[in-house]
């Protein structure tokens, strides 16, 4: 197979055209689970692991397969290893200590390695942090960035709320003049 590089341009705001870059590797996952929207794809940055990269991208696939994915239409999951994380969330304008983050206009969502990893502790505190049982961050993270995503949205709370809905089993009711995708 042949390995591509891309790069993904994110932009902080329409405002602000401040633009910071990351370079990734598409992932083609072998067994894609059916119920995954074709509209998603996944990639890794060049500084993540590589022998974790498949791994973690299958992992989050099966989290992304309980949700309604094709409420998202073309978007983009990246796996971001630790390397550069402070240094790029900080250029965008986020919080460096946040696992993951959402561009909308640019339809990605970038996971922090640290979501993925096997150790207890390294999970168990990032619950702590959000006050989320041990074991759930990974379904947390992804679920508060599908609100921003499915929703438009840009605040926190309000993506914690649709997050929340789509745990539960219920479609997020977003403001539909602020969707990016409607049903």
């Amino acid at each position: 197979m042949k390995i591509l590089t891309a790069v993904i341009f994110l932009w902080v705001s329409l405002v602000n055209a401040q633009t910071t870059s990351i370079k990734i590797q598409p992932i083609d996952l072998p067994n894609r689970p059916a119920s995954l929207s074709h509209g998603i794809s996944f990639s890794c940055t060049t500084d993540y692991d590589p022998s974790q990269c498949l791994t973690s991208v299958a992992l989050l696939a099966k989290v992304l397969e309980r949700y309604p994915t094709e409420r998202l239409g073309q978007w983009t999951f990246v796996l971001a290893g630790s390397a550069r994380w402070r240094q790029v969330v900080k250029e965008l304008g986020g919080d460096p200590e946040t696992p993951a983050f959402s561009e909308l206009i640019a339809r990605v969502t970038v996971l922090k390695d640290e979501l993925f990893e096997t150790a207890d502790s390294r999970q168990a505190m990032l619950a702590r942090r959000f006050g989320l049982p041990p074991g759930s961050i990974l379904d947390y993270a992804v679920t508060h960035e599908m609100g921003h995503a499915i929703c438009g949205e840009r605040q926190e709370s309000l993506a914690d709320k649709y997050g929340l809905n789509l745990r539960r089993g219920i479609a997020p009711m977003c403001n539909l003049s602020k969707a990016v995708n409607t049903p």
